[in-house]
């Protein structure tokens, strides 16, 4: 989910593409359903287009809106800023003229954008755009330099290989919005996968020769045993990404017969802000779970697979409690965020 349900009612209200009553209408129906986010539930019921949300957004955000899909730039245009800032701020370049350059986002708003593209390009005369995020990933797959070509650069430098890789892998798995990294190994090669909306993507491979190095890197960082490799080990790194936001990762390294495999899941640092509003749930079930929350006793079961939200829906329970009258202890094994 892009953008919060609440929010998207209001914009579709102010922006004339739907009446209050048509919401409610939705909410009703949505209710009956297994969507819990209300973008996905207007298209697959038909109440509105991708392109018509879209068009939403953008006269929100007060700019025009594009649409990569009928629309998709020129490889020539794309490259006409760096791979660092495209995937940063999740800019597409989109049309270009002798001394302006339009640029699309999902985020028009986003902190010097403006100003760091205005410099990159000399100061040629930058206007944005709004696109769908999805649109803006699928441009990224189709022209994005692959994991694989970037490797080679720095394979070629032949100094802090190790770092540079895990930089380029976490950066990558960052702009797709996964929530997990997965090394595995083989004879020969090793082949990194992102978890995108629950489901194991291919992003790229690496030679084996090098993997060894990656893995002790990791474990450094993790905290964990560098000379032990027949076992499972746990631990945490806190990462600090190449325009300095903080990134924490949970490490899991296992040892198989090719090799130690590594699972690194992402988490989210929006989610310490997260309350059972942010959830996406309907009205119904919002106030249901927080009238059981507040419960003197019982047990409430969060369950589901990986990626599919089970901490985030923990976390925003136990706000619900948490106050300065009542005493709350976790179990928690690995703790993945701390809530004050």
């Amino acid at each position: 989910m892009f953008i919060e349900n609440d929010t998207l009612k209001k914009i579709l209200v102010e922006q004339n593409y739907l009446e209050a009553s048509d919401i409610k209408t939705a909410e009703e129906k949505m209710m009956t359903t297994r969507y819990s986010d209300f973008y996905n539930f207007l298209i697959a019921e038909n109440v509105l287009t991708r392109d018509l949300i879209g068009q939403a957004i953008a006269e929100h955000y007060k700019v025009p809106y594009a649409d990569l899909n009928s629309q998709i730039p020129e490889k020539a245009i794309f490259e006409k800023i760096s791979q660092e800032i495209a995937l940063k701020y999740r800019v597409v370049p989109f049309a270009e003229s002798i001394d302006s350059l339009a640029v699309t986002t999902d985020n028009p708003l986003a902190k010097d954008l403006k100003q760091n593209l205005e410099k990159e390009l000399n100061g040629k005369k930058i206007s944005l755009m709004f696109s769908l995020p999805d649109d803006i990933a699928n441009i990224f797959n189709r022209y994005q330099h692959p994991l694989e070509t970037r490797f080679s650069k720095i394979l070629e430098g032949k100094t802090r290989i190790a770092p540079e890789i895990l930089d380029e892998v976490i950066s990558d798995a960052l702009s797709y919005k996964s929530s997990d990294i997965h090394l595995e190994p083989s004879e020969k090669t090793v082949l990194i996968r992102f978890r995108v909306d629950g489901v194991l993507k291919e992003a790229g491979q690496l030679p084996r020769e090098y993997y060894d190095n990656i893995v002790n890197r990791i474990k450094v960082q993790a905290k964990l045993r560098t000379d032990e490799h027949n076992i499972s080990q746990d631990g945490s790194i806190r990462h600090i990404t190449k325009d300095n936001h903080r990134v924490d990762l949970r490490v899991s390294v296992m040892p198989t017969i090719d090799g130690e495999k590594v699972a690194i899941r992402i988490l989210g640092e929006y989610v310490r802000d997260f309350t059972l509003g942010d959830l996406g749930l309907s009205a119904k079930h919002e106030e249901l779970i927080q009238r059981i929350a507040e419960l003197p006793f019982g047990m409430i079961l969060v369950v589901g697979p990986t990626g599919s939200g089970k901490s985030t829906t923990h976390y925003a329970l136990i706000k619900i409690l948490n106050s300065p009258q009542v005493n709350i202890t976790t179990i928690e094994d690995p703790v993945e965020y701390k809530i004050t």
